[in-house]
């Protein structure tokens, strides 16, 4: 029973990765850079990047890195718990 529902999130986890990935608009070659806002006086020195810079390179340009790096992070999580337990009995 438990593998049926770990194999259920599995394949839900799995289609929404997909999805993601697959709606994701991948631009090669350069890239627009649009800031998180405009200065509000001319002469005054716009950021180099801002939060909102770094959040959308990151859920654009490196979204498979990132969810890679996350199911990875996750592997880890879980086997450190499963060690932790095996442990304690």
């Amino acid at each position: 029973m438990v593998k049926a529902k770990t194999t259920i999130l599995l394949v839900i986890f799995l289609a929404a990765l997909i999805a993601s990935i697959s709606v994701t608009p991948w631009e090669y070659g350069e890239v627009k850079k649009q800031y998180s806002f405009q200065p509000a006086k001319e002469g005054v020195r716009m950021p180099e990047s801002g939060i909102g810079d770094v959040g959308a390179e990151l859920f654009t340009i490196y979204m498979f890195p990132f969810e890679l790096l996350s199911l990875v992070l996750l592997a880890a999580l879980i086997g450190a718990i499963y060690i932790a337990r095996k442990e304690m009995a």
